[in-house]
Order: C-alpha cells, then sequence, then structure tokens
C-alpha cells in the first residue's frame, strides 16, 4: 500500500462523515479509546479502519473501537483486506492475486475519496 498521511486522512475523514461538531467530537472521543495502550499499535490507520466498518453509525462506532481493543487485526484485516479475508482458503494463487489487488483498490479509493 502507498505510504499515506493516516492523520490527515483521518481528520478529513471524520469532517466528511460527521458535519456536526458535537457529533464529530463524540466520534473523536469514542476512536480516542484505541492506542491508550502499548499492545494497541498504529493509532491512526487503526481508527481509520474502525471508521471505514462503522460508518457514521455511533454505536457501531463503540462497538467496532471495543473489538480493535480486544485484537486490532480483525479490524484491519476487515477493513484492508476485506475479500482476502472471506476468501482465505481458496487453492488458486492467481484468484488470491486479484483478490489482494481489488481490496487494495478498494481501500484506496475509500481513503482518497473515489
Amino acid at each position: 500500500m502507498k505510504n499515506y498521511n493516516e492523520k490527515e486522512i483521518l481528520s478529513q475523514k471524520l469532517t466528511a462523515m460527521f458535519p456536526d461538531k458535537k457529533t464529530k467530537d463524540q466520534a473523536i472521543a469514542i476512536l480516542a479509546g484505541y492506542g491508550t495502550e502499548p499492545s494497541e499499535p498504529e493509532p491512526d490507520r487503526v481508527r481509520l479502519a474502525i471508521l471505514k466498518l462503522a460508518g457514521a453509525d455511533m454505536d457501531c462506532l463503540q462497538e467496532t473501537t471495543i473489538g480493535a481493543k480486544r485484537d486490532y487485526r480483525d479490524v484491519l484485516a476487515w477493513a484492508e483486506y476485506p475479500n482476502q479475508t472471506i476468501a482465505r482458503a481458496l487453492p488458486d494463487g492467481h484468484r488470491k492475486e486479484k483478490l489482494i489487488q481489488i481490496d487494495l483498490k478498494q481501500y484506496e479509493d475509500w481513503l482518497l475519496n473515489k
């Protein structure tokens, strides 16, 4: 994946998804729950993944943040590699490579609002 300024994209996504300042501040507070412990790496990347999965649903945002605290790898896999996560057991290497490319494009499009 290309290098992105995750902090900047996170800010842009929050503004786009939560145009109301009060709601945006609530979302920021919920997301701030992830990344407070040493076992919670890459807070901006994981917070972006949480946003992608939960959308603007505050209850889902809370639940997904809690899930990320349990195991952030699940949240990253579901957000960044949804097709590969579903099709893990596929024996065809060519098909897996295609899914990797589909996942990468889908995630980059979401990050860049395409």
